[in-house]
């Protein structure tokens, strides 16, 4: 399991300007450490007035050179130090939040490490200079895998998983377990705003990015991806119910030698029957990499304006094999049983696999998939309603947005009213989170463990 952010409140960063150190960037954000353990000392500072200050956290270093790239140095359990690219936009204050979008590059076999120590040109350039004129605060990872310029041993890899081969075919990739990490990392340096974090690719880019929707949402606001399969390879735990947490933007050009439309199509007819939140669109008589790319890019941009992430969201459906990857927004599967007889609504979500070369259809797409356990959650008014599948606990994650503390908390599962009491905001329990994600927005401030079976 990829160790996620340390409770501590250090953070081993290194900001590089090529060419220059960044001097006023510290390795300890002291300021941080300080007035953490000053509110968790202080008596005086009661869970209303921790959360208050969590919320309306704002002390950033300032940083006077902008509109240019900077290295970033993520230290991983799994995957060693990362190097990464950071563009600061040129209107960045340290006072005020930033968007943010994740690019994750296509053509990964080609990628290395080493790319980041170096101005290297690739085909998300076309990305990188649009965002860059938008103001947001550019992620760019490199992916590290089996390519010919890789020494094959780190594996940090978001379009195929080499974990799940290892004995246990539920291991879905580290890798976006750390991709999540590496961003919780930077706000604590950057001042980003927590509702307007997307990610976007390309190709097996876009792969990626899908596969942040499918196993680690709680991020993001939305998704924005082009040419896509839609899946990653060597995975057997696609679960498309999980797409129903985050509104995704979709397109596909007709002429794609790699990814066939024909396939795309198939897997939209599954998310339309789900009402997945999916803006889908066709460019007709362009390639994989195309001018639809350019065309549509200030599409995408417009559509990302109007998207903001809603981690309070009233519904959330989740679908899971692996239990390092059992968390969305303020739902939590805790323990759950495959002997355990599933629910009806559960069935296999899947679809015939588009051979472009005989043109024909045939075998599944979503190849073997793993068994899973699922869950709809629905809250309104402090009810709490759940609906579980081969779940024996869940944990919800509270907010003083979504109830009112002054009043009881009911919790209903599979129709059976299982909690029925007043909860009470817990300072330990905000700060622990706050300082696990530096998260401003998604602020709980207690949780409630669940026996469903």
């Amino acid at each position: 399991m990829t160790k996620l952010i340390s409770f501590q409140f250090f953070v081993l960063i290194s900001f590089i300007s090529y060419g220059q150190t960044l001097n006023n960037l510290p390795g300890e954000n002291e300021a941080f450490k300080k007035q953490i353990q000053s509110i968790s000392n202080n008596p005086d500072i009661n869970d209303d007035s921790a959360y208050n200050i969590l919320s309306n956290w704002n002390q950033y270093p300032i940083i006077k050179d902008t509109k240019k790239w900077y290295l970033f140095l993520y230290k991983d359990s799994v995957f060693g130090t990362i190097p990464l690219k950071i563009y600061i936009p040129e209107n960045y204050q340290n006072n005020v939040p930033s968007p943010a979008v994740l690019i994750l590059h296509g053509a990964v076999v080609l990628s290395s490490f080493k790319d980041a120590y170096k101005d290297t040109a690739t085909d998300e350039d076309l990305f990188y200079n649009y965002f860059s004129k938008q103001n947001f605060i550019i992620i760019r990872p490199y992916a590290d895998s089996y390519g010919p310029n890789s020494d094959g041993k780190i594996n940090f890899d978001w379009v195929v998983n080499r974990f799940n081969g290892r004995g246990d075919r539920n291991k879905t990739n580290p890798t976006y377990q750390t991709l999540v990490a590496i961003i919780n990392q930077l706000k604590q340096v950057l001042n980003i705003n927590d509702d307007k974090v997307f990610a976007f690719g390309h190709s097996d880019g876009s792969d990626g990015a899908f596969a942040l929707e499918i196993y680690n949402p709680s991020t993001f606001a939305g998704f924005v991806i082009y040419n896509s399969m839609l899946t990653t390879i060597s995975s057997h735990d696609t679960y498309l119910r999980n797409t129903l947490n985050r509104p995704l933007y979709l397109v596909h050009s007709d002429l794609d030698d790699l990814r066939p439309i024909q396939q795309t199509r198939l897997i939209m007819k599954i998310l339309d029957s789900l009402n997945s939140p999916v803006l889908y669109k066709e460019y007709i008589g362009y390639q994989h990499y195309d001018k639809h790319l350019q065309i549509d890019l200030p599409y995408g941009y417009e559509w990302m304006k109007g998207i903001s992430r809603n981690p309070f969201q009233k519904s959330i459906t989740w679908e899971m094999s692996d239990p390092n990857y059992s968390t969305c927004d303020w739902l939590r599967v805790t323990q759950f049983d495959m002997a355990l007889e599933k629910n009806q609504w559960q069935a296999e979500l899947n679809t015939k696999l588009y051979n472009k070369r005989d043109k024909i259809y045939m075998n599944d797409l979503y190849y073997d998939l793993n068994k899973s356990i699922a869950v709809k959650a629905y809250y309104n008014n402090n009810i709490f309603e759940i609906n579980s599948s081969q779940i024996k606990e869940i944990e919800l994650f509270i907010s003083p947005v979504m109830v009112n503390l002054q009043n009881p908390v009911i919790v209903k599962v599979n129709g059976k009213e299982v909690f029925n009491k007043k909860i009470t905001a817990d300072k330990t329990f905000l700060l622990k989170n706050f300082t696990s994600t530096f998260d401003r927005k998604a602020l709980w401030v207690t949780n409630i463990k669940i026996k469903t079976n």
